[in-house]
């Protein structure tokens, strides 16, 4: 216990997917697809191959972990343990014409399919489905919006939170994309098949083993395949890692003391600080945004992975067994905590009305300079800016000194209900956030209830 995914950050449900006793699960179950094709194709009897799918069951870690002390070499110590457990007659077939990565290539690919499939895409779908029923409890709740730090115009929240719906939403469709590139083969130590030609027909004992697991095949494997395709898939988990990362530096912004516009609903226990005990600490947001930091630098581990000389080298080995454990795990942490953290947090939509009245009416520049030049006037927006000035220089109200102009005065008259009310009150200056937001939401509901369809 000496990486804080052990014993701090460690997502329990990986467990059945890449603890060792799961992965030498995944490798035997391609043995054992191997075998079956080899039965198949006449290569050995029936009565071997369910010889062999009951010897899988008994194949202990503990065992294979001891004969690899003394043969160094993992795949072929798991080997050697199921050869055990079969009869004489039954142990020439096992590994028979494979090198290593016929196993762990196809293994590798099952365990990305399965924990996308089992939590990854549904630990997403807890996410977007809670961002969902945010969005539609505050579509209507008038926040001031914020470019470059400083105050624009006003939006809604919901709004705010249809942007990241439709963000990791997108995330979610393009991780099941990648998951699905994933390819398999039997193909031997350079990827000719030469060996399983001498066993058989090579290309119909590969194709029945991948049958068996469901993967695609790779039509030129060397001895290893889809190193792009790892590549890409880690690639789509960082970015949406990103993506939730720049959600939670907004919800650490929104609770800055002077902001103060949402917070983390804590309880009775909940420290703060250890020294100061009146202190909220935005700790989770800032908890996504530390592990994006930390998993950034491991993309371009799988980007160096992708060089292999020839047909193979392990400079990639290892590296490989970090990036599954890491990216997996701290990716699911994430999405968890994110979603956690969403059904405590609290919207102060009082604080943000409050926050809008401290421009004193500012954040009609906008519309008011379109107005006018709408109407006819020429230097509408030099108009606006210098009263905009004005305002900040002598601490009058923009909204005073706009009525107080001669030439706003006088489109004043012709001005649309709907027009004069933005200038009474900005938060009708929200455009359409609050019906795209209904939008947005209805459409990634129905994007989730297909894909559950599939």
């Amino acid at each position: 216990m000496i990486h804080p995914i052990d014993y701090r950050y460690k997502v329990d449900e990986l467990e059945d997917y890449i603890a060792p006793n799961a992965l030498m699960r995944y490798q035997l179950r391609v043995e054992i697809a191997y075998i079956e094709a080899l039965s198949n194709a006449g290569v050995c009897s029936n009565i071997v191959f369910k010889e062999y799918e009951e010897a899988e069951k008994r194949v202990k870690l503990d065992r294979v972990l001891e004969l690899e002390k003394t043969l160094k070499h993992d795949v072929r110590s798991m080997v050697e343990a199921l050869r055990e457990q079969v009869s004489p007659e039954a142990k020439p077939y096992c590994h028979l014409g494979l090198t290593s990565y016929d196993i762990v290539v196809n293994a590798n690919a099952l365990i990305i399919r399965d924990v996308t499939t089992n939590l990854i895409l549904p630990a997403l779908k807890g996410l977007i489905t809670r961002l969902i029923n945010i969005a539609r409890e505050t579509r209507d709740v008038v926040q001031i919006g914020r470019t470059h730090g400083q105050h624009a115009e006003p939006t809604t929240f919901g709004y705010v939170i249809a942007n990241y719906i439709e963000r990791i939403g997108r995330g979610y469709q393009l991780i099941q994309d990648a998951q699905s590139r994933f390819r398999g083969k039997i193909a031997g130590a350079v990827g000719t098949k030469a060996a399983i030609d001498i066993i058989g027909d090579a290309r119909k004992i590969e194709a029945d083993t991948l049958a068996v697991l469901k993967l695609p095949r790779v039509e030129a494997p060397s001895q290893i395949a889809n190193q792009e395709e790892l590549a890409n898939y880690y690639s789509q988990l960082v970015i949406l890692l990103g993506t939730l990362s720049d959600l939670a530096n907004d919800f650490r912004q929104l609770q800055r003391t002077e902001i103060s516009e949402v917070f983390e609903q804590t309880n009775d226990h909940q420290v703060g600080s250890s020294t100061m005990p009146q202190k909220r600490n935005p700790i989770g947001w800032e908890n996504i945004i530390s592990h994006y930091k930390t998993i950034i630098p491991r993309l371009i581990t799988s980007y160096l992975n992708i060089i292999s000389e020839h047909q193979r080298d392990l400079t990639d080995s290892a590296a490989n067994r970090y990036l599954l454990a890491e990216m997996l795990n701290t990716f699911l942490y994430c999405v968890i905590r994110a979603t956690h953290l969403l059904e405590r947090l609290g919207i102060d939509s009082k604080r943000m009305r409050e926050n809008i009245l401290t421009n004193d009416f500012l954040e009609l520049a906008e519309p008011a300079y379109i107005i006018l030049s709408l109407h006819g006037e020429e230097n509408a927006y030099d108009l606006v800016r210098g009263l905009a000035r004005e305002a900040r220089d002598t601490g009058k109200s923009f909204k005073e000194l706009l009525h107080r102009n001669e030439s706003f005065r006088k489109q004043l008259e012709s001005f649309t209900t709907a027009q004069k009310e933005v200038f009474e009150d900005s938060s009708k200056y929200i455009g359409g956030a609050s019906e795209i937001t209904e939008s947005v939401c209805g459409l990634w509901e129905g994007v989730l209830e297909e894909s559950k369809n599939d």
